[in-house]
């Protein structure tokens, strides 16, 4: 019988249920701190968050360095978005002005849930203002990219293969001409499947400086009202930690993307990771932005829109398959479902 919700994130719970369903040992080693452990044949491995004995710790420190990741990308002829490196505000905007290279991205070199991530800045004035708020905490290294247009996406590959796509859409809310911005911000933020943080599929559209500059690229305020059925962008950034949200294109994601993907991972070295890809509707170019050695799983178990993909369910295969000695045979698997975490999507 699979146990209830017992680890504090989704993503958590979601792998703990998949090896409970495989019949596979398993053991709460602290709810506080997320981590479980279970045991594969003579194996005893620990899985804390998503992080488990997968990935080389040489590859993660690679993954968790954006400026190393696009170098090993580059010599590897991986397309990814033009980068430079600078140690100071003062400098990033004298490279940024002098080369014209707008429209750009700034960012640290780590990172996660899209922090400090400055995208599609276009003049020099918003540069400025973009600075500004980047320089509230101190950074040593600071990443500029060019900035590429196009539809975001977050594949998850495991091994060789592609479990799960994600196209993610930034947060945004949808005009009822009545309701100001602010307003609709407020109802959006009521959605059951929005955490406290990241425990749930789906976080919150915070106002914020990124927000503000976003409104204002458009004309509008928090004040505005929307006619109705209008759709509003609130950031320049999709990342689900920023309130954007995410629609399952497993099956219609074009090939190039994931094959790019899994090259991307491949050639860090990682076995399990979410590569973030930016396709050019235009050009018909994908691009490797970044990639994450710990990734979030709920929102392919639970997509705002489209179907559910068994990730979870494929890590536990993996994690099997990794250890030769498991008393466990491949064909008799069965399937996970997803339905014990009794979450209740919205539907559309």
């Amino acid at each position: 019988m699979v146990k209830k919700r017992v680890l504090r994130s989704t993503s958590t719970q979601l792998i703990y249920q998949a090896a409970l369903a495989q019949g596979l040992e398993v053991k709460i080693e602290s709810t506080r701190f997320n981590l479980f452990s279970v045991v594969i044949g003579h194996k005893k491995i620990f899985i804390k968050g998503t992080n488990m004995p997968i990935n080389p710790q040489s590859s993660c420190i690679i993954a968790n360095n954006k400026f190393l990741s696009k170098k090993i990308f580059k010599q590897n002829k991986i397309s990814t978005p033009k980068s430079w490196l600078v140690s100071s505000i003062t400098k990033a905007r004298k490279l940024i002005v002098k080369r014209n290279i707008f429209p750009c991205v700034i960012k640290p070199i780590s990172g996660a849930h899209g922090n400090e991530v400055y995208a599609n800045i276009e003049t020099s004035q918003e540069l400025d203002q973009v600075l500004h708020d980047f320089s509230k905490k101190p950074h040593d290294n600071i990443l500029i990219e060019e900035h590429i247009q196009g539809t975001d996406y977050r594949i998850l590959v495991i091994g060789d293969m592609i479990s799960a796509v994600t196209k993610r859409i930034p947060a945004h809310v949808i005009g009822d001409g009545r309701s100001t911005i602010k307003e609709l911000i407020r109802k959006f933020n009521t959605n059951p499947l929005i955490g406290k943080k990241y425990e749930k599929p789906m976080c919150k559209i915070r106002i914020n400086f990124e927000l503000s500059r976003t409104l204002k690229k458009n004309g509008l305020t928090l004040q505005s009202i929307i006619r109705q059925k209008r759709t509003v962008f609130l950031k320049q950034n999709a990342n689900i930690s920023a309130g954007g949200i995410s629609r399952d294109v497993t099956r219609t994601i074009n090939p190039d993307s994931k094959a790019l993907a899994i090259k991307a991972a491949q050639v860090l070295g990682m076995e399990f990771c979410g590569v973030d890809i930016m396709y050019d509707n235009q050009t018909k170019k994908s691009y490797v932005i970044e990639v994450n050695d710990c990734p979030g799983i709920d929102i392919h178990h639970f997509p705002v829109i489209g179907d559910s993909q068994n990730v979870a369910g494929d890590v536990i295969k993996y994690l099997i398959s990794k250890n030769e000695d498991t008393i466990i045979p491949q064909d008799i698997l069965v399937p996970f479902e997803n339905t014990h975490l009794h979450i209740v999507r919205q539907t559309n």
